[in-house]
């Protein structure tokens, strides 16, 4: 293992002098914070023919791609060798037109797009004759440009080739004389699209479609039910079979001896306790599973090379019934007061249900969270915590963007942010850290990592969580049915299911709820504040941008309904019903505007919201000085909400409406209250409360009705 701190320092000389060709066992990361934990296989030297530089990477669960040097031509080799020892040790020089910001050092994350590029380059100059960067003229870079402009490409690329020119210019002062572009700074004062005639387009709004409410309900019911029921099961069964597998199980101990005399312990046991012989489905129907007593009985791994004659036969003649699958674990959870399946899962489908299980618990994160995937991917053992002042429940991590991001080293230790979360996110990282005893709650594989990317330092890539969704779906629906013979998580109309979606999902489901803009003002207002808080300035608006974007779409859809109602005569009562009529009107004139980003949408948000909040069977018209509910608050010296608490609600509070909706609402609620007050069965405490409740409905109801206008408006 290499010690990054003990890594050679040294630097190529200052700009102006001459510089030399690296040596060639300089290693290629010198400069950067590396993982820790990272094999000296990792650790590639100057001279190597593969780069490796995913080690130098903040995001565990990020595949960076090796730099192949036999790729390049073999005359400029050393000359893009040199360029990007200089690219990894230093920051990006500025431009002559200094439009760039100094001091920043290329993420790692932006290599493999430079590797693409200059490789391009290079062959080109190859293809040209040229030896030596230093005989690039300026007439050259010109030439080169016109064949760009010839290429097959989107003008994106054609300006990411163009700025790979300028990128390899501006680091001339740290290469040597050969390897430094002989030409004036290419196509001064235009920028990479103006060079090759690409239209800029402005920022539109996030495309990332969202996923249908009937898919991701069914998605999430069942990913719950994962965490619940489903996946102790599993995990239990994972663990047992782990025991097994190492000779540690204490069902274990009492096979000793030979193998011979082991197989006849468990024949004895197996008589004794009614038990089948495992098996499993071969060519010729149901075979006797071997290797699995095997295992059960406690032979080691390296000797479990199948059953002799003898040991078959033996087994043969003892009687015993063969059970069609190898079992491990046993079946617990329930799925509709059943149990989720009528036998112990198999040992050879357990790799698969570990991984869909790892699938679940990953949806229920991320989706649950709002966070972004990598930063789930990300998440590390022991990420439970909570506010000691508030109670909250949160999940500590790294952010998932920002070109300043560095793996952690012996010497340099990113800050944590934290997520507030629900109980369910908590439980679902419980039972992902008791799944296995590895660093990373989603490691690269759990069951059989590649050996290129091994799980102690390694996250599952999001390709492949994808993927395990899609699967997971996929085995919900062939193993869970509904009633009418559907789909148990039906299709997504946009297509497939990705975690990227999970966001702006979240966003309009909370929005788009009963009571949505009650919850999304309380909950994510206080995320918007503890972020700001605990992250030093440096939060991450995104999250509350979509819940913006939702929330501003929700609000001109109520503003249409609300007018559309009032004009078709549905009455309003309360001590805000007059206030509540002069917002809608005052709103309904807006006829849309085109939102091109997401200030756009919050400074519009501002401007139309009309701050009627529909709550449960009454509607709070928001005045911040009336509000009952923050006068309360003020009292026991809390501080006072921006947006109304339907928890404390008050009768008494000035800001309440009531409309036809409400009222229809009320009565509903009305007529259980009434069954509970009548009830003889329950306690007289709550008899009592009922009935108060049914009369304060009642007395709601009938100032409604007596507050009606003679031409019939409302309610009859």
């Amino acid at each position: 293992m290499i010690d990054p701190q003990r890594v050679a320092k040294a630097r190529p000389d200052s700009a102006g002098e001459d510089i030399a060709w690296p040596a060639e066992d300089v290693i290629i990361l010198r400069n950067r914070p590396i993982r820790i934990g990272t094999p000296a296989s990792r650790m590639s030297r100057y001279a190597d023919e593969v780069w490796h530089i995913q080690p130098a990477h903040r995001d565990a669960h990020a595949a960076i791609p090796a730099v192949w040097w036999p790729t390049f031509p073999d005359a400029l080799r050393q000359h893009f060798r040199a360029f990007f020892l200089a690219a990894l040790d230093h920051p990006v020089p500025v431009e002559p037109n200094g439009r760039q910001s100094p001091n920043e050092q290329a993420s790692i994350g932006t290599f493999p797009y430079w590797i693409i590029d200059m490789r391009v380059i290079a062959r080109w100059l190859s293809d040209q004759g040229f030896e030596n960067l230093s005989d690039v003229r300026n007439h050259d870079v010109d030439a080169f440009r016109t064949y760009v402009l010839r290429l097959d490409r989107t003008d994106g690329r054609k300006a990411d080739l163009i700025g790979a020119v300028r990128v390899l210019w501006l680091f001339r002062d740290h290469l040597p004389a050969e390897g430094r572009l002989g030409c004036d700074f290419p196509w001064p004062g235009q920028t990479a699209n103006e060079v090759v005639g690409a239209t800029v387009r402005k920022r539109r709004e996030n495309k990332t479609p969202r996923i249908s409410d009937a898919t991701m309900e069914a998605l999430l019911a069942w990913v719950l039910g994962m965490v619940e029921q489903i996946g102790p099961d599993i995990r239990n069964a994972w663990r047992e079979y782990q025991q097994l597998e190492a000779g540690e199980h204490p069902s274990q101990t009492k096979y000793t001896g030979t193998t011979q005399q082991r197989f006849l312990t468990h024949i004895e046991h197996c008589t004794e306790n009614d038990i089948a012989l495992p098996g499993q489905v071969g060519e010729h129907g149901l075979e006797f599973a071997g290797n699995h007593v095997l295992r059960l009985v406690g032979v080691r791994k390296d000797l479990r090379s199948g059953l002799t004659p003898g040991h078959k036969r033996l087994f043969a003649l003892s009687g015993l019934p063969i059970s069609p699958v190898a079992s491990v674990g046993e079946i617990a959870g329930r799925v509709n007061g059943k149990p989720w399946r009528p036998t112990p899962i198999d040992v050879s489908e357990l790799p698969m249900m570990v991984r869909l299980l790892s699938a679940a618990l990953f949806t229920a994160i991320c989706y649950l969270s709002g966070m972004r995937p990598g930063e789930v991917l990300n998440l590390r053992r022991g990420c439970r915590t909570h506010d000691d002042e508030t109670g909250e429940l949160q999940v500590i991590g790294h952010r998932g963007k920002g070109f300043d991001r560095a793996p952690d080293s012996p010497d340099l230790t990113e800050p944590l942010r934290p997520w507030v979360v629900v109980d369910a996110v908590h439980a679902a990282i419980e039972l992902a850290e008791s799944l296995h005893d590895l660093p990373l709650l989603f490691p690269s594989s759990i069951v059989s990592a590649h050996h290129e990317r091994p799980s102690g330092a390694n996250a599952r890539k999001g390709t492949a969580m994808n993927n395990d969704i899609q699967d997971l779906i996929s085995w919900i629906n062939s193993e869970f049915r509904r009633a009418d013979g559907a789909d148990a998580i039906p299709a997504d109309p946009a297509g497939r299911i990705n975690a990227t979606r999970f966001r702006r999902t979240l966003a309009r489901f909370i929005v788009r709820r009963p009571r949505g803009l009650i919850a999304a003002a309380l909950q994510y207002g206080h995320v918007d504040t503890k972020v700001t808080l605990s992250y030093a300035g440096n939060e991450d608006p995104s999250w509350l941008q979509d819940v913006a974007v939702e929330k501003l779409e929700l609000i001109i859809d109520q503003i249409e309904e609300d007018t559309r109602l009032l004009e078709d005569g549905e009455h309003v009562s309360g001590p805000s019903a007059q206030e509540y009529r002069d917002r809608v009107t005052q709103s309904a004139p807006f006829a849309g505007r085109v939102v091109t980003g997401v200030r756009n949408a919050e400074r519009l948000l501002e401007q139309a919201d009309p701050a009627v909040h529909h709550g449960q069977g009454m509607t709070c018209v928001w005045r911040a000085a009336t509000a009952a509910c923050r006068k309360a608050k003020l009292a026991l010296g809390l501080p006072g909400a921006d947006a109304p608490d339907e928890t404390d609600c008050r009768s008494t509070c000035a800001n309440l409406a009531y409309t036809d909706r409400d009222i229809t609402e009320l009565q509903q609620e009305l007529v259980q209250l009434q069954a509970d007050a009548a009830d003889p069965l329950a306690p007289q405490p709550r008899r009592d409360r009922a009935a108060a409740q049914a009369a304060q409905h009642l007395a709601i109801i009938e100032r409604h009705r007596d507050s009606a206008t003679e031409d019939g408006r409302g309610i009859t």
